[in-house]
C-alpha cells in the first residue's frame, strides 16, 4: 500500500476553531484505503455521460478573445487587503447580477448570503449535514450558471467521495433543502486528500471540473495519465438540469471518457480564464517540491499537463515530454516559502490601475499574495503581500474586483 502524502495540505475550520493543514506535516497522516475500497471507489463514479455536437454553439465564444497584446499592464503593481466578513474557511464567492449580496460557500457546508459592505451574513443552505469535513474534504467550489438559473456545489459527500450538485436559483438564492440538490457527477475518491473541487464556467458556456488525483503520494493508482480515470483530470462538460452531464464533441479525443478536456494533473487548486484573452491559468499543488501555474492557449489541443511523469519543471517518475505543458511559473518548497499554491485572477478591474493585467497568486504555508503580468507570465513573481496568512480561495467579482480568503476571515483586494 502507497504511503499517504503528507504535505502541501489545505486549510479547514472545525467549529469556531481554524486548523492549518500545515499540522499534518508535524505528524498527522491520513490513513490510506484498503485495494478493495480503491475499486469501490471507481464503483461510485459516474457512468459515461453521453456527447452532443457543440460545434458553432457552445464551442465559441460570442466574442472573439484579445490576444492580450494591445491590453494595459500596469506599472509596479501595490494592493492592500480590506476585511469584509470574520467569515472562516471561505471556499468560493458568487456575484450574481445586481447590487445585491453575493453567495458563499465555506469548507463546513454551508452556503451564505453575504453583504460585503456591512460583513452580515446569513446562512442559506446547510449541507454541513451531508458531507466529509475535514483535512482536504469539505464544500470545495461553488458557481453559477452564466444564465445564474441554477448554483453548482463540489463537495466531498460522507463516503469522501466528490459530488457535483446544482439548485435552482430564485431572488438569488438556492431554493431547496440539502436534499433536493440535482445529481451531476459522482467521483468515487479512493484516497482522502487530492480531491481538486473547484469550478469554473468557460467562456463558451461550458462546465469546467477540475478534479485531483485521488490522493496518496506520487499517484499510486497511476490515473492522472490515463484516459479512462476521470481524476488528475481537467473536464469540460454540459450539465442536464435534470440531472448528469452531457460531453461536448469539441473536447479532445483522448481516446477514454468523453467529459475530459485535459490530462496530467496532481490537485488543481484554483483556476481561472483571463476575462480579457480566455486564457486559462491553472494552479497546480505540488508533490514535496515545486508549485507550479500553467498558462494554456484558448485553442489549445491535447492539454497534457504533466502529473506524474514530472513535478512542475522536474522529473518526478518520467520527464519532460514535447506532450506536455510546460509551466510559466513554479517555485519551490524551501527558499520561496511556500508549499501548497492557491490559484487566483488576472486582476481586470477599474479601482487598481497599476494591477491591470496582473496575475495573483498566494500560497497556503507561505502566507504571501504575488503576481506576474498576464503578458509576461514567466518573469520573477512581484511579492505583494506579506503576512496574510493561509490562502485559500481568490474570487473575482462582476466589476473585475477581486476578494481574498484565508483561514480566518475574508478580505477585498484593493489599491495600497
Amino acid at each position: 500500500m502507497a504511503e499517504p502524502d503528507t504535505t502541501n495540505r489545505r486549510p479547514v475550520v472545525i467549529g469556531v476553531a481554524v486548523v492549518a493543514i500545515a499540522a499534518i506535516i508535524a505528524g498527522l497522516v491520513f490513513v490510506a484505503v484498503s485495494g478493495d475500497d480503491v475499486e469501490d471507489a471507481g464503483e461510485r463514479t459516474s457512468d459515461t455521460p453521453s456527447t452532443f455536437d457543440d460545434t458553432g454553439t457552445r464551442g465559441t465564444t460570442d466574442t472573439e478573445p484579445d490576444d492580450g497584446t494591445d491590453l494595459p499592464t500596469g506599472e509596479d503593481p501595490a494592493i492592500g487587503l480590506e476585511p469584509v466578513a470574520d467569515l472562516p474557511g471561505v471556499s468560493a464567492v458568487v456575484d450574481l447580477d445586481g447590487d445585491g449580496p453575493v453567495l458563499a460557500s465555506t469548507l463546513d457546508g454551508r452556503i451564505h448570503e453575504l453583504d460585503l459592505d456591512s460583513g452580515d451574513s446569513e446562512v442559506v443552505l446547510d449541507l454541513s449535514g451531508q458531507i466529509s469535513f475535514g483535512g482536504e474534504q469539505g464544500l470545495l467550489g461553488m458557481v453559477a450558471d452564466p444564465g445564474e438559473q441554477r448554483l453548482y456545489v463540489n463537495y466531498s459527500d460522507s463516503s469522501g467521495d466528490t459530488d457535483v450538485r446544482s439548485w435552482p436559483l430564485v431572488d438569488g438564492r438556492p431554493e431547496g433543502g440539502p436534499s433536493d440538490g440535482v445529481v451531476h457527477l459522482e467521483l468515487g475518491q479512493p484516497f482522502s486528500n487530492h480531491n481538486g473541487g473547484h469550478l469554473t464556467f468557460g467562456p463558451e458556456g461550458l462546465l469546467w471540473i477540475g478534479t485531483g488525483d485521488g490522493g496518496g503520494a506520487g499517484d499510486p493508482q497511476e490515473v492522472a495519465q490515463d484516459p479512462s480515470s476521470l481524476l488528475g483530470k481537467m473536464l469540460r462538460v454540459a450539465p442536464n438540469p435534470d440531472g448528469g452531464v452531457q460531453a461536448p464533441d469539441s473536447n479532445p479525443a483522448w481516446d477514454g471518457r468523453p467529459e475530459i478536456w485535459g490530462i496530467g494533473l496532481r490537485n488543481p487548486w484554483r483556476y481561472s480564464f483571463d476575462r480579457e484573452t480566455d486564457q486559462l491559468w491553472v494552479a497546480d499543488v505540488g508533490q514535496g517540491a515545486v508549485e507550479e501555474v500553467t498558462v494554456v492557449a484558448p485553442d489549445a489541443e491535447l492539454a497534457n499537463f504533466g502529473w506524474d511523469d514530472v513535478e512542475g519543471d522536474q522529473d518526478f517518475e518520467g520527464s519532460a515530454a514535447p506532450a506536455f505543458l510546460a509551466p510559466q511559473i513554479t517555485y519551490g518548497h524551501d527558499a520561496d516559502g511556500g508549499c501548497s499554491i492557491t490559484g487566483g485572477y488576472v486582476y481586470r478591474g477599474d479601482d487598481i490601475e497599476s494591477l491591470h493585467g496582473w496575475y495573483l497568486f498566494g500560497d497556503f504555508c507561505g502566507g504571501w499574495i504575488r503576481a506576474v503580468p498576464a503578458d509576461d507570465a514567466d518573469r520573477d513573481p512581484v511579492e505583494l503581500v506579506s503576512g496574510a496568512g493561509g490562502a485559500i480561495t481568490f474570487a473575482q467579482l462582476d466589476d473585475g474586483e477581486l476578494l481574498f480568503a484565508t483561514e480566518s476571515g475574508l478580505s477585498r483586494v484593493v489599491g495600497p
